[in-house]
């Protein structure tokens, strides 16, 4: 315990915020090797302040300029106004964190500072990740016409994936940017995510019109679909980086079916893909399907 309470104790945080942008340093060490991270926690309006864990840095998206993109834009304006070094670990969370991993800023930062991988996943939707072959898939499932638009998409920029066939378990399924990863990581979602950005920007084709249409979402139509797409620009770039996430969030803890039969389902699909992208053996992509098909059912 005194070894923690040490830890602790050299967290160093400054922060200094302006309009609607806010800058953080927290630094980390153990010894005389300190992890440096800045992990940010999105904001809207007063009531979406004060659900902020004090352990992160306020990100100030009040006044935002381009609401479209919701948290997109505060995570753009951060990743462009500010200078990184390529071991710092970033993250950039949403007010509802907390609500649902179940994880406090502290349990965040701790497994952070331990860490050496390249991206740690907190998305806690097992559920999402293990029903559906991949996250494009389970945006269908909600968003009508996604897969078709997320597939077109790649296709005109040269992103050479196909959706159809392909299959991610969930260290490299990640939903509402919920990873923190190393800035070298960041700029290779960068790239992606800024490409998206000016192909939807243009607004100069059948393409860019379908980017920028509406979906349903949360029982409304002012969501575009670009918006989806970009939030799965990370799962996107751990698959053309060929990167798996360390999994940090209990995703018992976290489970919205509690950790019965339903759960144990989902954490069995979740290992049948694990063993399908590890061995290649298409017997453990039947098995999955199947057992698919048999929740789905009930």
């Amino acid at each position: 315990m005194a070894d923690r309470a040490w830890l602790f104790g050299r967290v160093r945080r400054a922060a200094a915020c302006g309009g609607s942008f806010c800058t953080g340093i927290s630094e980390i060490g153990i010894g005389d090797d300190p992890v440096l991270m800045k992990i940010f926690q999105i904001f809207y309006d007063d009531v979406t302040r004060q659900q902020l864990d004090p352990a992160f840095i306020a990100l100030d998206n009040s006044g935002s300029e381009r609401p479209d993109w919701f948290e997109y834009w505060p995570i753009r304006k951060t990743l462009l106004h500010s200078t990184f070094d390529d071991e710092e670990y970033l993250g950039f969370f949403s007010p509802r964190f907390q609500e649902k991993t179940r994880m406090a800023g502290s349990e965040v930062i701790e497994r952070v500072s331990n860490s050496k991988s390249e991206v740690i996943s907190f998305s806690p939707f097992l559920h999402e990740s293990a029903l559906y072959p991949n996250s494009f898939y389970q945006g269908d499932a909600v968003h009508a016409g996604f897969l078709k638009v997320s597939q077109e998409y790649f296709d005109q920029v040269g992103i050479r994936i196909d959706l159809r066939q392909l299959v991610q378990d969930q260290t490299r399924t990640i939903f509402s940017n919920y990873f923190v990863a190393k800035y070298r990581f960041w700029k290779k979602w960068r790239v992606l995510a800024d490409q998206l950005f000016q192909n939807c920007e243009a607004r100069d084709g059948p393409l860019s019109e379908k980017l920028n249409a509406g979906t349903l979402h949360r029982g409304k139509q002012s969501y575009q679909m670009k918006i989806f797409i970009m939030e799965r620009v990370v799962s996107l770039a751990l698959e053309l980086e060929k990167l798996n996430a360390e999994i940090a969030v209990d995703q018992a803890k976290a489970s919205i079916y509690g950790t019965g039969q339903v759960f144990n389902h989902f954490l069995v699909m979740d290992a049948l893909k694990g063993q399908y992208l590890k061995t290649g053996s298409a017997y453990y992509l039947g098995i999955y399907l199947n057992m698919r098909k048999q929740v789905i059912k009930r």
